[in-house]
């Protein structure tokens, strides 16, 4: 067996240094900032700023500095009201302020002098153009999300709206169970899978970095796409983010609910049923799902009304898929032994002959002495042929099944306001499916199998503003995502077949055994029963600072990625037949003689890698048109490890070779394992080196105007234990992109 799997770079030592030197990690939650100015463009300082969600009343607060300077930093996505009031100046409020997932816009104030108690209120819904980010992306709303069509229903299927966006994936496999083929996405030119996937700020990637979990579309709010990026808080990718902010309650109460379904009745039948005379599949098709949220109320016990909200979501299908295959089988006498009505294409007669002499068989039958009885009985699971069959080995046989296969999954949002400087909030996704594949042979069917995922994934978030300048996040998140594909035939009597016990008790996963044909269709399951457990650790945190004209934030990104998985592959033997001793391979396997055998014995990896990062942030804002986007972001990532230290970590080209003594020549080259004779434990040379300077530039031309221009050192997540990094620069002028990049170091063919 050979297992590939991803692995990146960093030193603890240095991490640990930088996490103490402050907070802060990649986030779902974007920012508002804006300078607050008197008729005469003269700065107002102390005033008192406050932020107000429309949909909870939930509000934050801050004050001017000298320079008229203010921001909201850690907001979370959601329609706001600003009111800005000091003494001397009419109240201002502007409402309908809409932020975005990691956007940051900014609104400037201007104020009119009067007296507090008279307000000036802006209600024109003006969109608002985010002017001081150098990085480009695209939100994906819940306009679009629920609006647009989307067969599988999957929030990152819509990705392909975004410039510089490839999916690679079959468009079939886009459902909530399609981890694979929903992340079969290139972005920006990176390699397919070497994008990171975040829920509410957590990652949700695995070790093949697939997002472990497709969130309903009913739980999603909204979806950013981070294409082009130069905020140092930004990592481990090669391509770029997929940013995932799930709904939240508000103090309505809101719900939804759809259905669809697709009929039998309204599909045409499938061509070989037709050709065949067989009437069309029962294969009728549905989707369903719904929503609730709101605050929670218990009458006369509890009042959640602007601080505890809620939201559920769940969504499921059922299907059923019509499937038929023209397969070859033997005929009544083939499976006896008896080939005296068996030819060729060409109308002679398909002679077999005796294994030991070479004479043919006395009327071109095995003797029934000769014949083997584990032969025999493996090929009694062959079905009889359905139509004629003209020549030996031709196609006799139309399969035909209906697969049913369904996935159920359910969303949970708790939102808390715990006091004006601790908001939180915890999610909590599970889906389940059960997904067959086709099995025309019934136990002993070809590569058939059933494949079972359960995903349980957690995300907690803590939000605490100690004073009006800064904000402190907390997260964690854990993702479990059991992946199992049963053979068809689990649990099948392999001693009911004739073998010995010797060979029986060798099998450590009963099935039906795999044949090769040469001539017939295969038997058995191809090496796909795998068990795994594909699992994630994440501890995120997060300060920001606002000083001056400069909004700062350092932090770190903490994760532990696990794969933890035995693969039984051919546990019940895997045996050959071919026309080389008897004439052809149905007489081989009545004889009991194939040209190869084998029965694998397996053991279970425990691997993970450990990815910690570090890094500091400033956003300077030189004056109303020009800001800076300026950081430092440092990585690493460990080599793979196994718990039990059972994989190699190298190859040692002057060690003598054991076969050298039984070949009487002197060998060279062999394997290093895992902390034997004082071996590392992890596998690759990861580097610790891993520096990644961010510079943009956002410049505010007019109000329909503006030059974005950036540079950023990226490294995405190696694949086939090879390095990959990208130097990537991008400029705007207004609607118009320009881009140049470029792949160095060693990168990976398939980038």
């Amino acid at each position: 067996m050979h297992h590939k799997f991803l692995a990146l770079t960093c030193r603890e030592a240095l991490f640990l240094f930088v996490s103490a030197a402050g907070l802060f990690a990649q986030s779902y939650q974007g920012g508002l900032r804006g300078r607050v100015s008197d008729s005469v463009d003269a700065s107002v300082g102390q005033a008192k700023v406050t932020l107000v969600d429309e949909a909870t009343n939930v509000s934050r607060s801050t004050v001017s500095n000298d320079g008229g300077e203010y921001v909201f930093s850690a907001l979370n996505p959601a329609t706001y009201t600003l009111a800005v009031e000091v003494s001397g100046f009419k109240k201002f409020e502007r409402k309908r302020i809409t932020v975005a997932t990691q956007e940051f816009p900014i609104i400037d104030v201007k104020l009119e002098l009067g007296q507090v108690s008279e307000s000036v209120v802006v209600t024109e819904d003006v969109p608002l153009i985010e002017t001081s980010n150098a990085s480009s992306g695209q939100v994906l709303d819940r306009q679009k999300l629920a609006d647009l069509p989307n067969a599988g229903r999957s929030p990152f299927a819509l990705s392909f709206l975004v410039p510089g966006v490839n999916a690679a994936g079959n468009p079939s496999f886009n459902r909530m169970q399609d981890q694979l083929g929903s992340s079969a996405i290139s972005l920006a030119g990176g390699p397919i899978r070497g994008n990171n996937y975040l829920l509410d700020g957590v990652p949700i990637s695995d070790m093949l970095n697939r997002a472990i979990i497709i969130p309903t579309i009913e739980a999603v709010q909204e979806v950013k796409i981070q294409v082009k990026t130069y905020d140092a808080e930004i990592g481990r990718t090669g391509g770029g983010i997929f940013n995932v902010s799930l709904k939240s309650g508000s103090n309505e109460l809101h719900g939804a609910a759809f259905g669809y379904v697709r009929k039998a009745d309204w599909s045409a039948n499938d061509f070989f049923r037709n050709r065949n005379g067989i009437p069309r599949a029962d294969n009728d098709w549905k989707n369903y799902g719904g929503s609730l949220g709101g605050p929670i109320v218990v009458p006369k016990l509890y009042d959640g009304r602007n601080k505890t909200f809620f939201w559920i979501a769940g969504e499921a299908y059922r299907q059923r898929t019509a499937d038929s295959q023209a397969l070859s089988t033997p005929t009544a006498l083939e499976r006896t032994g008896d080939f005296s009505k068996s030819f060729n294409k060409d109308g002679t007669l398909k002679v077999i002959v005796d294994p030991f002499t070479k004479v043919p068989f006395a009327g071109n039958k095995i003797p029934a002495g000769q014949l083997n009885p584990v032969g025999v009985a493996l090929a009694s699971y062959f079905p009889l042929p359905t139509s004629a069959t003209p020549s030996f080995g031709a196609t006799n046989y139309l399969g035909t099944t209906l697969r049913p296969d369904r996935a159920d999954q359910l969303t949970g949002k708790l939102d808390q306001v715990f006091a004006a400087w601790w908001h939180a909030n915890i999610s909590y996704l599970h889906y389940g499916s059960r997904e067959p594949s086709s099995a025309f042979f019934g136990p002993a069917s070809l590569d058939a199998w059933f494949l079972k995922r359960h995903v349980d994934s957690t995300q907690f978030n803590n939000t605490f503003t100690p004073n009006p300048t800064t904000v402190v996040s907390l997260r964690y998140g854990f993702n479990r995502f059991p992946n199992v594909r049963d053979a068809f035939s689990q649990g099948f009597n392999v001693a009911s077949l004739g073998f010995p016990s010797s060979y029986v008790n060798a099998v450590q996963y009963a099935k039906f055994p795999r044949l090769i044909n040469q001539t017939f269709t295969n038997l058995g399951s191809l090496t796909e029963t795998i068990n795994a457990i594909w699992n994630s650790k994440n501890l995120l945190g997060s300060v920001s600072k606002f000083v001056g004209r400069h909004s700062l934030k350092t932090g770190f990104d903490y994760r532990v990625i696990n794969a933890d998985f035995i693969n039984f592959s051919d546990s019940a033997g895997q045996f050959t037949f071919d026309s080389s001793f008897a004439g052809n391979d149905l007489a081989n396997l009545l004889l009991g003689f194939p040209v190869s055998g084998s029965i694998p014995q397996v053991a279970k990896f425990n691997t993970f890698v450990r990815y910690y990062a570090g890094y500091v942030h400033d956003d300077f804002r030189v004056n109303r048109r020009l800001t800076l986007n300026m950081g430092l972001r440092y990585e690493y990532e460990t080599g793979l490890a196994e718990r039990q230290n059972r994989i190699t970590v190298g190859f040692d080209r002057t060690v003598v070779n054991p076969i050298s003594q039984a070949a009487g020549v002197d060998a060279r080259g062999g394997l290093l394992f895992a902390g034997v004779n004082g071996n590392k434990t992890t596998q690759g040379d990861p580097s610790s080196k891993k520096f990644s300077p961010r510079l943009g530039v956002a410049w505010q031309l007019n109000d329909k105007t503006t030059v974005r221009a950036g540079y950023g050192l990226f490294w995405a997540p190696p694949r086939n234990d090879v390095d990959a990094n990208r130097l990537g620069a991008i400029g705007y002028v207004s609607n118009t992109a320009y881009v140049a990049s470029t792949d160095g170091g060693k990168t990976p063919a398939n980038s």
